[in-house]
């Protein structure tokens, strides 16, 4: 797998997208093409060892495939530009960056039969999925407390 620098094109749309997330202000961005990979583009934190020898602890990388990125049109282009950087957070109490997030997965031939409707039920699924590790979250919560004065009354 290759690496290398993007057009100067898709170095500016993707600038520009970021700029406009406003993350630009507290989390670096580094751009770079990849000759193979399942996403047409996809950020990842850095990790580790590579923000400890760049001296870029607050960074992310925008990896693109570019000659399946340069087959959209300039619409295409944008919106998965706009969503990749999406799934990138950062989260002040813990102080570090987070990407990630639920994604919905539908196959194309469910997509073709049902369509947004598809998307809608996944999307649904995904909240429900969310809302029970919050309540099992909860519940561990509240059974700690319990415990805790259960203890404190002994």
């Amino acid at each position: 797998m290759a690496f290398y620098d993007v057009s100067e094109e898709n170095m500016n749309l993707i600038d520009q997208k970021y700029q406009e997330t406003g993350m630009h202000n507290y989390i670096d961005l580094k751009i770079r093409g990849i000759s193979k990979q399942k996403d047409v583009i996809n950020v990842v934190k850095t990790n580790p060892q590579a923000a400890d020898l760049g001296n870029c602890p607050d960074s992310i990388v925008c990896y693109v495939y570019e000659d399946a990125f340069d087959r959209l049109d300039d619409e295409q282009r944008s919106m998965l530009v706009e969503d990749a950087f999406s799934n990138v957070s950062y989260d002040d109490e813990k102080d570090k960056i987070i990407v990630g997030g639920p994604k919905i997965v539908v196959s194309l031939g469910g997509w073709q039969k049902y369509g947004v409707d598809l998307i809608k039920a996944a999307e649904v699924g995904q909240y429900a999925i969310a809302q029970i590790e919050e309540e099992k979250k909860a519940a561990k919560e509240a059974a700690k407390a319990e415990k805790a004065a259960k203890k404190k009354q002994k």
